[in-house]
């Protein structure tokens, strides 16, 4: 017989498995999944949830699979995780490439959340923040919560027999982590060797969070986002996503990880989440800023360094003071990251 089955919402045909008692009908494939499931990219375990039971969501009205970025009919199944309104497909949780080998009848529930794993510096939603630029060139944050700084401004730790520095936070910083990004625990580590970071492409050498069975590698910006973005270049809150068919729109690039909008076409590449709000190029005398949209209406738009033509979709860095624009690998070079 034909029907919709009451966890996926789709249409098929067979025998249902149903309930006499409140005509609750689900067909084999649903009947089998988990009531509870592991993902990689959440510390704790989903459950399986349908409406029936009714959870108090605390975003009924739209909900988003925190995995692949699309609507998910809360009306229907879904996996579930309530101390963070978690919400995942059913298709999604189940997926053998977002599950995480765990031996699920042997857990219980926050037995697979290390103690020695101090989550004190990170969060679920990380934001970019303006910075101030003091008169001696140091720079401070605006917010009190400004991670990525990028001068040594105090307090800070130095070595007395090298020139090492560290900021407090950066001290403070966890041994090993957990990230949506990876199945693995990661390690932090100090290299001088030349890195690709999985997340943003970019080449870079100094700390990076490390898996020793896969070599994979996050450098420090980008290890400190995890699920959801705030930022000023964009009026929604981004979800990141690991397979996206989306270019990046900021730059038109290509290139997964990426956030993405649940509100509107909009997409974010880890290379254009974590360029830096304002920033110094050589001799020039004042600081650039961080622009999203065009100076002007002019409709002809150049890179005053390099002189090319600009896509006036793109952001740039500009100085207001002098009128002066310029793309952002310009002023950043070819390898911001590389010391």
């Amino acid at each position: 017989m034909s029907f919709t089955c009451d966890l996926c919402a789709k249409e098929v045909k067979g025998i249902p498995n149903q309930c006499a008692l409140c005509g609750f009908w689900v067909h084999n494939s649903c009947g089998s999944l988990p009531r509870r499931l592991k993902v990689i990219r959440h510390k704790h375990l989903l459950h399986l949830t349908h409406s029936y039971l009714e959870v108090r969501l605390h975003q009924s009205d739209s909900r988003f699979c925190q995995l692949c970025v699309q609507k998910v009919n809360t009306n229907y199944g879904f996996y579930y995780c309530s101390k963070c309104d978690f919400v995942a497909h059913l298709d999604c949780a189940a997926d053998y490439r977002n599950r995480e080998n765990i031996n699920l009848q042997e857990l219980k529930e926050g037995e697979n959340e290390d103690p020695e794993l101090d989550q004190s510096v990170d969060s679920a939603a990380y934001k970019v923040k303006n910075i101030k630029e003091r008169e001696d060139g140091t720079e401070i944050a605006i917010e009190k919560m400004q991670r990525v700084r990028t001068s040594n401004s105090p307090p800070f730790y130095s070595c007395l027999n090298c020139s090492f520095f560290l900021h407090e936070s950066c001290a403070k910083l966890p041994r090993k982590k957990r990230h949506p990004f990876h199945q693995h625990l990661l390690t932090l580590f100090h290299v001088n060797t030349t890195f690709e970071c999985y997340a943003c492409k970019r080449n870079f050498n100094g700390f990076t969070y490390w898996c020793g069975i896969c070599q994979f590698k996050l450098d420090f910006q980008c290890s400190l986002i995890l699920d959801i973005l705030t930022h000023p270049g964009h009026e929604h809150q981004l979800l990141s996503s690991i397979e996206s068919k989306h270019n990046c729109s900021c730059c038109d690039s290509k290139i997964s990880p990426i956030f993405r909008c649940t509100t509107c076409k909009f997409a974010l590449d880890f290379k254009c989440a974590t360029l830096p709000q304002t920033a110094r190029y050589k001799q020039h005398e004042h600081p650039f800023t961080l622009r999203y949209t065009a100076e002007d209406e002019s409709g002809e738009y150049y890179c005053d360094i390099c002189e090319e033509e600009r896509n006036s979709k793109h952001w740039f860095y500009y100085c207001a003071n002098c009128d002066y624009p310029a793309h952002t690998r310009c002023i950043l070079g070819k390898n911001p990251n590389v010391k």
